[in-house]
């Protein structure tokens, strides 16, 4: 089976039809936008319930070749990746479902940081040192990463000693918690790089953004992302979504789809799951949960995806006033163009709105 091959959101014919290597070591398009499948495979019940038996390794190995095939990892070398990056989990499931109160939860609190980001970041991690050691980019990666608190700690935790790998994060001052600051300044690895900035967590992911943009200082220090807009993130995350429909269908027999609710910030944990239910897995709402800082709930019940400024809470890491991956999901919901997704991010880049009415906005509440 042949990869699934990637484009850009954006549409530039030079960022069409990449490969699962080049989009992972990318990051961002060189178009600005974000790459997402050309197609996506699907998945048949049958198939899911021949993955019911399989340990967290094994399933997230048969989700994940869905996408990447011999021709970019092969077999033997990705069964390595997923099972050392799931070796450095507590739990024997890796992300166990328990239930409280007659709701089944999702433990994502297993890793290395407590995040739940180590499951992809893990995954990443081992991905880019994969990569440098078969030839990309001359073995030197520079990641440069922004942070509300537990993707900076979590990214540090998967690529802290790789090879070839310099990491450097950028979290806003005094909004991250305290442990999560611990974590990220107190890693002793030389290739590990943590920069306090004066202001937001979307200043800090500005600046990200504009060093990928930025093609000379880009291509001569060989940057690479990782945040969520990194694909590897996104595709890592779909595979605790069939683990999760296994096991709360192994005890509820009857049930025929599973909701979902997601403590969202940058839209790409619930993104995951979005991809996961058009792949086929029996999924029925994805419901966004939101604190103050609410452009996501916002959008989902007014259709008006509005920037405002950015309140402080107890929960750092959702404090975020623009998903950076809500633009794929906006992409789908143009009917997978890129001319109607550029000018809705066009009108958002310079009126900081996008406001959407009648089917559009219909469509999306489905979704």
């Amino acid at each position: 089976m042949s990869s699934v091959t990637y484009s850009s959101t954006r549409g530039c014919e030079t960022q069409k039809n990449l490969s699962f290597r080049d989009v992972v070591m990318r990051g961002l398009a060189h178009d600005r936008g974000l790459f997402v499948p050309d197609a996506l495979p699907s998945v048949s019940i049958e198939e899911i319930e021949s993955w019911r038996s399989l340990s967290f390794p094994d399933l997230a190995i048969e989700v994940i070749s869905k996408f990447v095939g011999e021709d970019q990892v092969p077999r033997d070398k990705l069964a390595g990746i997923v099972k050392r990056s799931c070796a450095s989990f507590r739990a024997e499931d890796v992300t166990p479902v328990v239930e409280v109160d007659g709701h089944a939860i999702l433990e994502l609190f297993h890793g290395p940081t407590f995040a739940f980001k180590d499951v992809a970041l893990q995954m990443l991690g081992n991905f880019f040192e994969y990569f440098l050691e078969t030839g990309s980019n001359g073995g030197r990666l520079a990641v440069l990463g922004a942070t509300s608190g537990d993707t900076g700690s979590a990214a540090i935790y998967g690529l802290r000693g790789k090879k070839g790998i310099d990491c450097i994060i950028l979290y806003p001052h005094g909004r991250v918690s305290e442990i999560q600051e611990r974590q990220m300044t107190t890693v002793p690895d030389a290739n590990i790089h943590c920069v306090a900035v004066d202001g937001t967590f979307d200043d800090c992911q500005d600046l990200v953004k504009a060093s990928f943009n930025d093609k000379e200082f880009r291509d001569r220090v060989k940057l690479g992302a990782v945040n969520s807009i990194n694909w590897c993130r996104v595709l890592a995350q779909t595979t605790y979504y069939f683990w999760s429909y296994l096991r709360v269908t192994d005890k509820h027999k009857d049930v025929q789809a599973v909701n979902y609710s997601v403590p969202t910030g940058n839209f790409g944990d619930i993104l995951a799951g979005y991809y996961s239910k058009r792949m086929g897995l029996p999924i029925g709402k994805l419901i966004v949960a939101t604190n103050e800082n609410d452009i996501l709930h916002r959008f989902f019940t007014k259709g008006e995806y509005h920037r405002y400024d950015i309140a402080e809470t107890i929960s750092p890491s959702m404090d975020i006033c623009v998903s950076s991956n809500f633009e794929r999901y906006l992409y789908h919901l143009a009917g997978d163009d890129p001319t109607t997704l550029a000018s809705w991010m066009g009108a958002f880049e310079s009126t900081g709105k996008i406001t959407l009415t009648g089917k559009k906005l219909e469509e999306a509440r489905k979704d």
